[in-house]
């Protein structure tokens, strides 16, 4: 049987700016009920072949919550490494919370 639902979301852009075309940066949704099922490691597996094997990025970033421990751990499989904090990066439930930078070099 085949589904229409939509169950993740990936994002890769490439920056502009030509001093930073080497770099993209990336996000990926899932959707809660679909979360440890392998969408964010298939997700994450096409935005790295894109990016490595596509677009020839020596740099992909994105930002994630530093309350995303599944998140996080998914992303340092796939070489990503934190570079820093942004404090107050995003409204959520009221409430400021803090993002990390995270970056793959190639």
């Amino acid at each position: 049987m085949l589904h229409n639902d939509i169950v993740g979301h990936l994002v890769l852009s490439v920056y502009t700016n030509p001093r930073m075309r080497h770099s993209g940066h990336s996000g990926i949704a899932v959707r809660d009920d679909w979360q440890a099922r392998g969408v964010g490691t298939g997700l994450i597996k096409a935005c790295v072949d894109l990016a490595d094997n596509w677009l020839g990025l020596a740099r992909l970033d994105l930002r994630v919550y530093v309350d995303n421990a599944p998140a996080i751990a998914l992303y340092e499989k796939f070489g990503f490494e934190i570079e820093g904090t942004h404090r107050r990066f995003a409204l959520r439930d009221g409430e400021y919370v803090d993002a990390h930078v995270m970056a793959r070099l190639r």
